[in-house]
This record gives structure tokens, C-alpha cells and sequence, in this order.
């Protein structure tokens, strides 16, 4: 019994139990006070129970002989997590590419929030304040001219897909905090609809073949270069996956590469490399395909874990003064620029022209989804459904027309 009557005097023992602690008072003065006593056991029990909760959140010690939480360190300022634990955390985690690309991100984001708490950005309305003011304010330039002067900027307004960047980090550093528990809860910062109505264009045959005696220019200080570009075209790898990409992967027996794991030849993070999404897939190979593996294996190593397009870079067309960052210009947007299709092109491009082929001669959508790697079919219908079979009804149905 919680409360128990000790003799004829009114003395009383009030004993109260939670959550695996237990405390015990003596008094005298009969049944009313010892409820009272039992009440005021109670709310401490449960006050302290809050507290140690609270404390567990905060990662701080609970004085249980006082019932006291000490108090909690100040919350630090979205500059001050950055400079002293997002920078350090994004060495180890991130390769040299992905912390380049955060850059800018980040830079936008200390512009306008560097003195905000981070358990403030945490708050739907100071995300809103956060992207209203990246709006009103629009491009910023950070580089600066020789004179000292700031660059000047083409764009005239700031669009959604930066401002999805800079909030993408921002999400990514207070979720670091909130399981590191620093913050109490975890980001909630829905992105910005991006503009997606224009379209994907592909490169012409005649602007492919052009881009592809630009590359044969450079052979000299990228010796691979024509063979990437044409074996992109001729597969639509993405350019992590052409670069990642061993004779252990090459199958050609089946005439067929496979994208998979890749575990010795490259780490990323200190783990293996893995497909993007995680996606395995098997690609057959095209004649001109084969062919250029089939060149490979005789031109150079070509062991189980030897890349099938090696480079000390890690990319043929990587300059090799920027090659041990493996974050810089490469010559690939100069061969571009050669073939006059700066501006209108890139190395995705190559991807975009495998797809568009197989698309206008013919092959499911489904099968060009799989192709790819794509997440989801949603995603490939989208870029490339108008150059599907199905979209071909369009142009016959206008046929009748003519009949009329």
C-alpha cells in the first residue's frame, strides 16, 4: 500500500513508485496528511521524470540528489555549427566534389541566416523569412575582379533550383544537429517547385559527329577522350558511373556491361562505390561498344579491378593539374566549345542523345527507363516521353486532315 497508518498516534509511511524509482516519507498527523505527502511525492516524481527527459534530449546530466537539470550549453548560432562541426563533419563524409558544390549553397545561406539559432531556422516561419528574403535579394556575386570589385551577375532573379540547393544543405546541417542532439526535433523544410517546362534537346547526329572530331583534337593531352565521349553516347553511363566503371564489370560473353558495386578500385566516403539509387543494371553492348572495350583490353591493364578508361585523375578528360582534387575544369567543355556547341550541350548530353535515339527508333519507354538507372519511369517519361512511340500517335492523327 502507498500509504500506510503506523499506530494509534497517526503516524503514517507514504511509499510512491515511478518509472523504477522509488521514494519513501514519514509524518504523523493521520490520513489527510499523509495524502498530502503522497500528492506532493507524486508531482515531484513526475517533475523529475520531465526533467530527466529533458536532459536526455539536451545530452546534460540530471543532479538527482537536488532534482536539478544543469544547465544546457547555449544554442549555437548557424555560422558558429557550421565553422566549428558542419566543416569538419562534411570532410570525412563528403568527397572534394560534393563539398565544391556546397559552396555557393552554404554562402547564400550566411548571407542571409548566419546569426539566426539553429533551433530558429527550425521554424516554419523563419524558412519562409529565409526564402523571401533570397528572392527579394536575388544573385549574389562572391567572386570578385582583380580591381576588387564584385563580378557581375547575368541572372537577373534567383531561381527556385538554388534556393532548393541552399535549403537541401540547410536541412542536411540541422539534421546533423538534431542527431547529434543539439536541437530537440528534426528539420521539416519542404522544397520550391522547380520549373521543369523546358524541355530536354538533344544534340544532332551532325553536331555529335562534330563534337566528336573536337574530342579526336584533344587526343594528345586526353588520350581517352574521343572513346568516353562515344561510348557514353553508345551506353548513356552517367559520368561517375563511365569512370567507375572495371573490366570485372564487362561481360562479353553476353556483350554487356553491368553497373554495380565497385568494391576495391573506388571509395567513396571510405565505403564502396555504389550505383546512383543504389540500382543495379545490366547494359548490352552496341557493336561500336564492344568494339571500344574490346580496344581497351588490348591497349592497356586490363585486370578484374583495372578501369576500363583509366586516368590518374580519375577521368580521362580531367586536367592533371587539377587532378588530385578531381574538381576542375577538364577538357571535355573545351572540346565542346571546338565543335560550337557551347551553351547548348554538355557530358550529360551524351546521355541524353543514347536515350533520344533509342526512343525515335522505337524501343519502350520501359526498357529506356531501365536502360538508364532511372528511380522512377515518372522521371524518364517526363525528360524524353515526347519522343516515345506512343507520342508518334500525335503526328499520325493529324493526318486526317489531309483527307478532309
Amino acid at each position: 500500500m502507498p500509504i500506510r497508518i503506523l499506530n494509534n498516534q497517526g503516524d503514517w509511511l507514504v511509499q510512491v513508485q515511478r518509472g523504477g524509482k522509488r521514494r519513501t516519507q514519514r509524518g504523523t498527523g493521520g490520513m489527510k496528511k499523509a495524502r498530502e505527502a503522497e500528492e506532493e511525492l507524486l508531482a515531484e516524481m513526475t517533475a523529475h521524470a520531465k526533467r530527466r527527459k529533458a536532459a536526455a534530449i539536451l545530452g546534460v546530466e540530471v543532479d538527482d540528489e537536488h532534482a536539478q537539470v544543469a544547465p544546457p550549453p547555449p544554442m549555437p548560432t548557424l555560422r558558429s555549427y557550421f565553422e566549428t562541426r558542419w566543416i569538419e563533419h562534411a570532410r570525412v563524409v563528403q568527397n572534394p566534389t560534393t563539398r565544391l558544390k556546397s559552396e555557393f549553397p552554404f554562402k547564400y545561406l550566411m548571407y542571409h541566416a548566419a546569426d539566426h539559432r539553429l533551433d530558429e531556422l527550425l521554424e516554419p516561419a523563419a524558412i519562409n523569412a529565409l526564402i523571401e528574403a533570397m528572392k527579394k535579394r536575388g544573385p549574389i556575386s562572391f567572386a570578385s575582379n582583380k580591381d576588387g570589385t564584385s563580378r557581375k551577375i547575368a541572372a537577373q532573379e534567383l531561381s527556385n533550383c538554388t534556393i532548393n540547393k541552399c535549403l537541401q544543405r540547410l536541412r542536411a546541417l540541422l539534421y546533423l544537429a538534431y542527431t547529434e542532439k543539439v536541437v530537440a526535433t528534426p528539420p521539416k523544410i519542404d522544397i520550391l517547385p522547380e520549373d521543369d517546362s523546358e524541355a530536354v534537346v538533344a544534340m544532332s547526329e551532325p553536331e555529335y559527329q562534330q563534337l566528336l572530331a573536337a574530342c579526336e583534337d584533344f587526343r594528345g593531352v586526353a588520350p581517352l577522350l574521343p572513346e568516353v565521349a562515344e561510348f557514353t553516347a553508345e551506353t548513356g553511363l552517367r559520368r561517375g558511373e563511365i569512370f567507375t566503371l572495371t573490366f570485372r564489370s564487362v561481360d562479353l560473353a553476353r556483350s554487356c556491361i553491368r553497373v554495380e558495386m565497385q568494391r576495391k578500385v573506388r571509395m567513396v566516403n571510405g565505403r564502396p562505390w555504389k550505383p546512383k539509387n543504389s540500382k543495379w543494371r545490366e547494359i548490352p553492348l552496341s557493336v561500336r561498344a564492344r568494339a571500344i572495350v574490346e580496344q581497351r583490353r588490348v591497349e592497356g591493364p586490363s585486370g578484374p579491378d583495372d578501369f576500363v578508361f583509366p586516368n590518374p585523375g580519375g577521368a580521362p578528360y580531367v586536367r592533371m593539374d587539377h587532378a588530385p582534387e578531381c574538381a576542375g575544369k577538364g577538357f571535355f567543355p573545351d572540346a565542346v566549345e571546338a565543335a560550337g556547341l557551347k551553351g547548348t550541350t554538355s557530358f550529360h548530353g551524351l546521355r541524353h542523345l543514347f536515350a533520344v535515339r533509342l526512343l525515335t527508333r522505337g524501343v519502350a519507354i520501359t526498357v529506356v527507363s531501365e536502360l538508364l538507372g532511372h528511380s522512377d519511369i515518372n522521371l524518364t517519361v517526363k525528360r524524353y516521353g515526347r519522343f516515345a512511340s506512343d507520342a508518334k500517335v500525335k503526328w499520325e492523327a493529324m493526318k486526317v486532315l489531309d483527307d478532309v
